[in-house]
């Protein structure tokens, strides 16, 4: 037993040596073992990574061990006895980002039970270039790869946008972490708004402070009044840790009007020291409501300082399917199940699927396919019954409209309906039929044969 063990202690020695960087996972995604190789490439040492559960999610935090943890795990398949080879961006305790493929090879007992996986990394050229990948191992990938680029120029990593649309929202909202002035989204409603102001404020000098969402649609006009009355008056319990940094109005085409010039006044009496940095958003145009004067002509300069147009997902094509993956991902944290993507159809129906709710309708259609799924990736047949049915309904086309016939023809087939009508609830009594029509016999004879209606029709 002694001479047995000493071999194990003189394998695990070897290679936890190799500068191949190699680490094992448990049954239950826990880290077991990570080697100098992995030290020495990803920056971080072995003492505080073991015994940490992985998630199937990206992360770009570089001073959380956490990141590197969730980098690191192996799709739901491979828990399934599947050896695979997944292509994935790296990232380094110092920030650097490292594209890499990794193999993972899952070990089993007698009862071919997963007990173990062993992981090891090899650095590449272009993990999304890699033939041998999945659809959905690229787009995990990809996901990799956008979210470390735009932490590395926008420092957003947790904002989706590949396409032009977000693209030019990311300018602006660099532009607004540098100032203290207003700003307004517009856009429709699940849109994201309220993220990208909570982006804002967590990437400026204020994040110390506290982010406090209102929503003037729901909440009771006088608990709204109150609650921006103690913003504005840092009238705040003293048992809060942090004061109030920004105070965000959402649907603010419910903002009512004298609140509206509460915050003019406070705005304009404090100036430079007002407590609080104002923005918000609405999904109807402020010029709309400017013009049905639902917002005050002043209230409605102060918030147009700095307006940024949100894009609904319709818009945006180019990074549904990165968003799809990025809010699975989301719903893989902390939890027992894991589920790696989508499988082969299902993308294609989020992208002929019109999302009248935008990003909200995602997260929810996501949220529900996770819990149905008893995959390793969503099926079709997870997908909740509502989506199902509106994709259905697209599927089938605009009603086709009604023939144009001339005012003549229209009132001759109604014509010989009803005398049709007339003559079979008489039971072919020319006579009764008449009656019922309010003509005279010979009138309905007339009309019969100027319609053409034959005797086996009557």
């Amino acid at each position: 037993m002694q001479r047995g063990s000493g071999r194990r202690t003189r394998l695990e020695t070897r290679l936890n040596a190799l500068s191949t960087p190699v680490f094992a996972l448990d049954a239950s995604r826990a880290i077991l073992f990570f080697n100098q190789g992995c030290e020495q490439l990803l920056e971080w040492p072995a003492e505080e990574l073991l015994g940490q559960t992985c998630d199937f999610a990206i992360d770009t935090d570089t001073d959380e061990s956490e990141s590197v943890c969730n980098l690191l795990c192996p799709p739901a398949e491979v828990f399934q006895g599947t050896r695979l080879e997944v292509p994935r961006f790296l990232l380094s305790r110092s920030g650097k980002t490292i594209p890499c493929l990794l193999r993972y090879s899952p070990l089993t007992d007698e009862q071919r039970k997963i007990k173990l996986v062993l992981g090891f990394i090899e650095r590449i050229q272009n993990p999304r270039a890699l033939p041998s990948a999945s659809a959905s191992q690229q787009l995990h990938a990809e996901l990799a790869a956008l979210r470390l680029s735009l932490r590395n120029r926008f420092r957003f990593s947790t904002i989706i946008a590949r396409s032009p649309g977000m693209q030019r929202v990311l300018r602006q909202l660099e532009l607004a972490i540098r100032t203290s002035q207003p700003v307004h989204f517009q856009g429709e409603t699940g849109t994201g708004k309220e993220h990208l102001a909570r982006a804002i404020h967590f990437e400026s000098e204020q994040r110390r402070k506290i982010f406090i969402p209102l929503n003037c649609e729901k909440l009771p006009p006088r608990e709204l009044k109150q609650t921006v009355k103690k913003i504005f008056e840092r009238d705040f319990d003293e048992s809060l840790p942090l004061e109030p940094g920004v105070l965000f109005l959402n649907e603010i085409q419910c903002l009512p009007r004298d609140i509206q010039e509460m915050i003019l006044e406070n705005l304009q009496t404090k100036g430079a020291n007002v407590p609080v940095r104002l923005m918000t958003a609405s999904s109807i145009p402020l010029q709309d409501l400017l013009q049905r004067e639902t917002i005050l002509t002043e209230f409605f300069y102060l918030i147009t300082t700095m307006e940024i147009p949100v894009p609904a997902l319709r818009e945006r094509r180019e990074d549904l399917e990165l968003l799809a993956q990025h809010f699975l991902e989301n719903e893989n944290r902390y939890q027992q199940k894991q589920v790696s993507g989508f499988a082969p159809g299902v993308l294609s129906l989020f992208q002929d699927y019109f999302w009248p709710a935008n990003l909200d309708e995602l997260t929810r259609v996501i949220q529900a396919a996770f819990e149905a799924t008893t995959e390793p990736v969503i099926t079709r047949e997870s997908l909740p019954l509502g989506f199902k049915t509106g994709v259905d309904a697209r599927s089938l086309g605009p009603a086709v409209p009604a023939p144009l016939r001339t005012l003549e023809e229209s009132l001759n087939l109604v014509e010989k309906e009803q005398i049709l009508l007339a003559l079979e609830l008489a039971r072919n009594n020319r006579t009764e039929a008449a009656r019922m029509l309010g003509l005279t016999r010979a009138r309905l004879y007339r009309r019969i044969e100027a319609l053409n209606i034959s005797i086996h029709e009557a």
